[in-house]
């Protein structure tokens, strides 16, 4: 995988044990954090006990913040069920109904390390859990572990040699104080990129009052959130034509546009486009009724714009 660089973005990510966070502080020395949200390391869905504070200070701070789950992967696929609705609704109470963080929502899964399950049952629970969250919620899930881990369980590949979790945005644990370890994460799991590389389990940052999980991200954090909302929307009816204009989006990894009519898709258009036009004819609504388009846009995540600009014609 890739070293960090000069333009690397710097995080840190905090819990309830995190002692002295200071927001106004953080703000000046970070670039994004990352809060944990929950647990089932007891065997039982257990909420952080700061999330809700931590979660609130942060964006009223201007931080962009997202939130992970430390899961306890099984052979029973019904406790991934559990946990990914139990972790929908704990990002909705921290960040707002149908909002899940401005980041990557988080799966921490650095556990069992006693060979307890096989490892084609424990990426079977991650898929598991992967698919409810993504289908509920329609944004991507970054996976978190370590490369011990990934390495414990046989490269996270199935018997038949595909390894299908490297589909997933990685935040890989690798640190650089322990000395048997390389400068920067190998090539590990099907991955050859990291999205998030957590370098440091001891850190001193000014804004907390202890040591701390240190992180490097993407050059951009364009790369760990949704594409912005589209600007400037507007929609006309004209000559049997409706067309409408936006400007363009200034995402680094946006990849195109999504166009609806009363909800209703009706085009997809590409990153460079700013205009689109369809026949009045084609809509699918009754022609001389006031229609409601909206747009979004979408990046090379398939992640789209938390919300959609709309106009009434």
């Amino acid at each position: 995988m890739q070293n960090k660089n000069a333009n690397s973005r710097f995080g840190i990510d905090i819990n309830e044990y995190t002692q002295n966070v200071n927001f106004e502080t953080l703000a000046r020395t970070i670039d994004f954090l990352y809060v944990r949200s929950s647990g089932s390391g007891s065997g039982r869905f257990r909420v952080d006990r700061k999330f809700l504070e931590y979660a609130k200070a942060a964006r009223n701070y201007g931080i962009p913040v997202g939130a992970y789950h430390y899961a306890i992967p099984s052979y029973d696929l019904t406790t991934a069920d559990a946990q990914c609705n139990d972790f929908i609704n704990i990002l909705q109470e921290g960040f707002g109904n149908r909002n899940y963080g401005d980041l990557f929502p988080v799966l921490d899964v650095e556990e069992p390390i006693d060979n307890k399950i096989s490892t084609k049952a424990l990426i079977d629970w991650i898929l598991r859990f992967k698919k409810c969250f993504e289908s509920k919620t329609r944004r991507r899930l970054m996976l978190y572990t370590g490369a011990f881990f990934i390495e414990l369980y046989n490269d996270f590949k199935l018997p038949n040699g595909t390894q299908p979790l490297k589909t997933m945005p990685l935040w890989i644990a690798m640190y650089t104080h322990v000395e048997i370890n390389p400068d920067y994460p190998p090539n590990l799991g099907g991955w050859t990129r990291w999205r998030i590389w957590q370098y440091s389990d001891r850190a001193e940052v000014q804004g907390v009052g202890n040591p701390v999980d240190a992180n490097w991200g993407p050059d951009s954090l364009d790369l760990l959130m949704q594409p912005r909302q589209v600007r400037n929307f507007n929609a006309t009816k004209s000559n049997g034509m409706l067309r409408v204009t936006w400007s363009r989006n200034t995402d680094v990894d946006l990849l195109g546009y999504n166009i609806f009519v009363n909800g209703n898709w009706i085009g997809t258009v590409n990153k460079d486009d700013t205009s689109f036009q369809i026949p009045l004819r084609e809509l699918p609504v009754s022609t001389n009724v006031p229609v409601t388009v909206s747009i979004e846009a979408f990046d090379n995540d398939g992640e789209t714009s938390q919300i959609r600009s709309r106009v009434v014609v």
